[in-house]
């Protein structure tokens, strides 16, 4: 895969992004959450901005404990390093993606243009704005993002300049109405609440992944990131709309289909693979792992091996560079 950006890997469910070219730091992609493990693209959050067009079916955003529904036609931009997960509502579901460092239009993070232009949409309280193309504002920027994913299919010479103008124009339109003064302070400090309830959420995944195949307990959770139980139950339902445990099984259930999946063997029992991921009981591994995937283990080992996987989309995700 030779293009200008590639996906290179989930890492702590944070998306990473390899910028070959640094001049250029943006990449399309084609997204369908029907085809993703668990029917959804998972939790995870990236630098990058994320400009996203519902071109088929109807899209649901989960963006910490905002819900937002984007029907086909419409976009939605998502700041970055923020939570979010996105599923089709009904269905089939296509969404093209436009994935972006903000460096792209202001390389100097602290330049006066950068302060000028950036921080009304960064600062901004809400996470994600709505595009609807059918008021006059949104019609301008929908045209924008159209042509972005035009240039950047066509890759005709000279595609990054008119992209880099498009999105100039994009952007001007997007933060013209904007703030651009003191927020009021109680948006300060939703903005402050905000910020601290996502490094600790960042925090406490990563004790998770690093921790998920022993068995780990609320309290463990809780004291990685210097909170009580109570308070780091709420974090993580206001922040991504599930318990501790819940995120913890569905992550477990993760690292089982994708061991089950690279595996050369097929003679691993499943109490064995249960308990590398951090199960104590095949049993009750085996029923949640039906209620997730909607197969058994051993359906669905027999499934992988069948089934062609693309090597940056292990569980047959279709995120994949156009």
């Amino acid at each position: 895969m030779d293009e200008k950006t590639k996906l290179q890997a989930y890492d702590n469910f944070k998306e990473i992004y390899e910028h070959v070219n640094s001049d250029y730091p943006l990449a399309v992609y084609f997204v369908k959450p029907d085809e993703y493990f668990l029917n959804n693209v998972p939790w995870h959050w990236h630098e990058e901005i994320e400009i996203d067009v519902v071109r088929e079916g109807n899209a649901v955003y989960t963006i910490g404990d905002d819900i937002i529904k984007v029907p086909a036609g419409n976009a939605i931009i998502i700041k970055s390093d923020v939570f979010h997960s996105i599923k089709s509502e009904d269905g089939e579901c296509t969404i093209i993606s436009i994935i972006f460092s903000s460096s792209i239009l202001f390389p100097e993070s602290t330049s006066p243009m950068s302060v000028s232009y950036m921080t009304p949409f960064s600062k901004m309280p809400a996470k994600a704005k709505f595009i609807n193309p059918s008021d006059r504002v949104g019609k301008a920027l929908f045209s924008y993002i159209e042509d972005i994913i035009d240039y950047n299919l066509g890759r005709e010479y000279g595609y990054e300049l008119l992209t880099k103008s498009a999105l100039y124009q994009f952007w001007f339109l997007l933060v013209k109405d904007m703030p651009h003064k003191e927020f009021a302070k109680k948006n300060v400090e939703n903005i402050s609440k905000t910020s601290l309830d996502e490094e600790r959420m960042k925090d406490a995944i990563m004790f998770i992944q690093k921790n998920y195949s022993d068995n780990i307990t609320l309290e463990d959770i809780a004291d990685s990131i210097h909170i009580s139980k109570s308070e780091c139950c709420r974090l993580f339902k206001r922040t991504i709309s599930l318990t501790p445990f819940e995120y913890l099984t569905r992550f477990r259930i993760l690292q089982a289909c994708d061991i089950m999946i690279k595996s050369q063997r097929n003679d691993e029992s499943i109490s064995y693979l249960a308990g590398v991921v951090g199960f104590n009981s095949a049993s009750y591994f085996n029923k949640l792992f039906r209620e997730y995937v909607g197969c058994t283990p051993t359906e669905f080992r027999k499934k992988s091996k069948t089934e062609r996987r693309d090597k940056l989309s292990p569980f047959g995700m279709s995120f994949s560079h156009i």
